[in-house]
């Protein structure tokens, strides 16, 4: 018994000394710890929750609390046909989302000039599973508030370790 605890021991200091971490987790600097969220649909702020809770970010509710402020403008979620089948109906869909954000101090000083962020994904429409397709829409929504939540993160993260 004591054997399999030293073990354990040994296996998880040594993945601990290689630098491991749960997988989403992601290395931050201090001012991204607390972030606020300024004018996000409640999707993209759920998302950006979700994503940010396994590298033990808090999205804040009040802004005086933040380290850094995401301000966003101009968010749309948008869906088009994209071609129809032989009885006229959608056999193809498009989604787009898009928005503008800028980054922020607490007192609202600009880190980052106002940046785009533009996604776009195709999804085909099966007629005879009707609900399934609902469901794949919903998932693929969701994807596209995820990829823009990282890439928010992503640019703010190279932004303020560069500074």
């Amino acid at each position: 018994m004591m054997i399999k605890r030293t073990l354990v021991l040994g296996l998880v200091l040594m993945t601990a000394a290689c630098g491991y971490q749960l997988r989403g987790a992601i290395d931050l600097p201090e001012q991204m710890r607390k972030i606020y969220l300024k004018n996000a649909s409640n999707s993209l702020q759920q998302q950006f929750t979700k994503t940010l809770k396994a590298s033990s970010v808090d999205v804040v509710k009040q802004i005086n609390q933040a380290g850094l402020v995401v301000a966003v403008f101009n968010e749309k979620m948008d869906r088009r046909v994209l071609s129809l089948s032989s009885t006229g109906k959608a056999s193809e869909f498009e989604l787009n989302y898009s928005l503008d954000y800028e980054l922020q101090d607490a007192s609202g000083n600009v880190l980052k000039k106002p940046q785009s962020i533009e996604i776009t994904r195709e999804y085909y429409n099966d007629q005879e599973a009707i609900i399934a397709k609902t469901n794949e829409e919903v998932i693929i929504q969701q994807e596209l508030y995820q990829q823009a939540v990282k890439t928010i993160v992503n640019t703010a993260r190279s932004d303020l370790t560069a500074k």
